[in-house]
């Protein structure tokens, strides 16, 4: 083995945990391979202590920590530069432990959310899931701050575990002890969970997930609407969201998104989850199937309970990952990608995403799609769009590009991704997760200087030797 650190590790703790590979397979957004001087993959938490310890032994060593690798649209396992070694953390894969009757779990960055949902699903608590793959980190996407179908995912973190680069383990936020306490993250004096996502501070190890109580009824309901009523249309749901109408992430189905994911062409789709007592459940219903024809915006309403939502890949989707259950994250994914999820990375179709965070107006709603639009105009990539309601002011607003890796599609879905980028921040749309070929826009739409200033000076006092190399968050 060419590679001295490498081979001290191979040593330390198994040579089945090293591979020298130069390069990764092919990522699915096609973005430039980094080099990098090899894999490894730790089995326990003494393995990265060993790891990092080895390192203060060799100059300029990078460690680059992923949980999984399923950073689809994003990077997938890619670094931002050259030179690191992966930290694979797909082995730390135990559930620690679960208390469904004070609703907490401890996992590490292997368990999946579909692992999770398994050991919970017949009980009264379920997770907040994503509709990404069955098979991707939990622990994972919180980090990046990715978005369930209830919340952002961060909401769901509540304590961490955390490797610093100088080899000391810590933990952070809400764990349980002797005393029955509050699960409440904050603690007193700074809060320090939301301190290391989207950060390069140090390894995670371990989290703390709060497990949600099982609602009585739950039920979805499925509506549509033309583009020529958006605003109108977006000026009611806002309202019935400000109000308190839907439980969760209210997700909106674009006509591009509609026809990427299989679903009904040339209309918006919405996707509302309404649950409690059966009674309000029941109530709330009637109220918007009469808003619908009083207003004449919406059309085809369709309850979860109904069969007609069953032939819906999306619908399947939505209704389930609303108690907690992933049986058709995959579902949704093969149609969309056509492949499983260990064969998304290195098949020849393309994926792109582009996150902004969006005012929750019809005004801004409106702007988003002229840009969408203008961006077609000039690539000939039109964009798929969805959009999550995160709160009655905030829509996530998941732009998605599919292309073909082999054509010249992939250098027009590279400009249009870089169009987004500038188009969507002149107008205060700015991104709350960046791609590895983006992360120079992270300083860009930093508020101001000082803040940036500041992250550095932490990373200096934390990592001096600058080990830990995810710089895609400055």
């Amino acid at each position: 083995m060419r590679d001295q650190f490498l081979e001290k590790i191979s040593n330390k703790i198994g040579k089945d945990c090293v591979n020298p590979y130069e390069f990764l397979s092919d990522n699915v957004s096609g973005y430039k391979k980094r080099r990098i001087n090899g894999i490894i993959t730790p089995k326990k938490i003494h393995d990265i202590i060993e790891i990092i310890s080895l390192a203060k032994d060799f100059k300029n060593v990078k460690l680059h920590p992923v949980s999984i690798g399923y950073n689809w649209g994003l990077g997938s396992k890619e670094n931002v530069t050259d030179g690191s070694y992966l930290l694979e953390l797909k082995k730390l894969n135990d559930i620690r432990k679960i208390n469904l009757e004070d609703g907490w779990a401890i996992i590490e960055p292997g368990v999946t959310q579909g692992e999770l949902s398994k050991n919970i699903i017949d009980s009264n608590r379920f997770i907040n899931i994503t509709a990404s793959s069955a098979h991707s980190s939990f622990l994972g996407n919180s980090m990046d701050r990715g978005v369930g179908i209830r919340h952002q995912r961060t909401e769901d973190l509540v304590g961490l575990e955390i490797l610093l680069p100088s080899g000391k383990l810590i933990r952070v936020g809400w764990w349980p002890t002797d005393k029955k306490t509050p699960i409440y993250s904050h603690g007193v004096g700074p809060s320090l969970v939301q301190f290391f996502t989207q950060s390069h501070f140090g390894i995670v190890t371990a989290g703390v997930i709060k497990l949600h109580q099982r609602m009585e009824f739950t039920r979805t309901l499925r509506f549509t609407f033309q583009r020529s009523n958006l605003e109108k249309a977006i000026s009611e749901l806002q309202r019935w969201v400000a109000n308190g109408i839907n439980s969760g992430v209210l997700k909106i189905y674009d006509t591009t998104a509609n026809r990427t994911y299989g679903g009904k062409n040339n209309t918006y789709t919405v996707h509302m989850c309404i649950d409690g007592i059966k009674e309000h459940v029941e109530l709330t219903s009637d109220f918007i199937i009469k808003e619908c024809e009083r207003r004449g915006i919406f059309s085809d309403v369709i309850f979860s309970d109904n069969d007609k939502t069953k032939k819906d890949v999306i619908a399947r989707l939505v209704e389930a990952a609303h108690v907690g259950d992933t049986s058709y994250n995959d579902e949704l994914l093969s149609q969309t990608l056509g492949g499983h999820h260990d064969m998304i990375d290195g098949q020849s179709k393309g994926w792109i995403f582009f996150l902004p965070l969006i005012p929750f107006t019809p005004e801004a709603l409106s702007k988003a799609y002229e840009l969408i639009d203008e961006i077609y105009d000039e690539t000939g990539i039109q964009c798929g769009a969805t959009i999550n309601s995160l709160s009655e002011s905030i829509i996530d607003l998941v732009v998605s590009i599919c292309f073909d890796k082999n054509s010249n599609e992939q250098s027009s879905a590279f400009l249009a991704l870089d169009l987004l980028h500038q188009k969507f921040n002149e107008h205060g749309f700015v991104p709350y997760r960046l791609d590895v070929d983006h992360s120079h826009w992270a300083k860009i739409i930093t508020p101001n200087e000082s803040e940036a200033d500041f992250i550095k000076d932490i990373k200096s006092y934390l990592d001096r030797n600058n080990l830990i190399s995810n710089h895609r968050y400055l």
